[in-house]
């Protein structure tokens, strides 16, 4: 079941924020093959993405509001800030104003510096991205550590025997759009998403992957 999300309109301007180019490659297919006009014209950034911290993360979506777009989508892999203490504690304190924020029940002075939250969508990977992958193939709350816990149950699934995170699994004949089924795949990962529960941070994984497409479908 996903989060709720305002209807708005296809004319906004909207980027998509990813810290790794995994994400960047998995997009430029989706955009290809997903049947959504506002999508195909989405822009994602940053051009050459590498990982950034979570405050960077954050301020580069306030950046892009301030400065050239109306909406953003910020997507969050969560395996790096839970091995770094003061990571994690900072991605918490985001992430609860960020609630706050959507929930239009940030007090005053905190309005202050976190309104234009109201204008972002954060979707959490909870170790990572590759955890949507799963998601294409059953549906699973395992929880993983890290990446690297996590690529042994990946590697089992069918095409993926040789997964790294290169140009060539992405892009090449079957490109990952088509490894993971295409659009029947894809329908079959959103059955499966849940949302990402602070609570069950350690627990639990999880992949909000739908929540950007559930954005999109909504578009007039």
């Amino acid at each position: 079941m996903g989060r709720e999300i305002k209807k708005r309109s296809a004319k906004e301007a909207i980027a998509i924020i990813v810290d790794g180019q995994t994400e960047k490659w998995y997009l430029a297919k989706v955009k290809d093959n997903y049947p959504c006009t506002a999508l195909k014209t989405v822009k994602v950034k940053p051009e050459l993405p590498e990982y950034k911290r979570i405050q960077d993360l954050f301020d580069l979506a306030k950046n892009k509001l301030d400065k050239e777009y109306t909406f953003v989508i910020l997507i969050v892999d969560l395996d790096e800030p839970r091995n770094d203490s003061s990571e994690l504690a900072k991605f918490n304190d985001l992430y609860g104003k960020y609630l706050l924020a959507k929930k239009d029940k940030l007090s005053g002075k905190q309005k202050d510096k976190y309104a234009w939250m109201k204008n972002i969508l954060v979707i959490v990977n909870n170790p990572c991205f590759e955890y949507w992958h799963l998601l294409h193939f059953g549906k699973t709350n395992k929880s993983y550590k890290n990446y690297k816990s996590l690529l042994p149950d990946l590697k089992k699934k069918p095409n993926f025997a040789n997964y790294d995170k290169t140009d060539s699994f992405y892009n090449n004949t079957p490109n990952i759009f088509e490894r993971l089924g295409g659009i029947d795949g894809l329908i079959k990962a959103r059955d499966n998403a849940v949302e990402f529960d602070l609570k069950t941070l350690e627990s639990e994984g999880c992949s909000e992957m739908n929540a950007m497409f559930e954005y999109f479908d909504q578009l007039k």
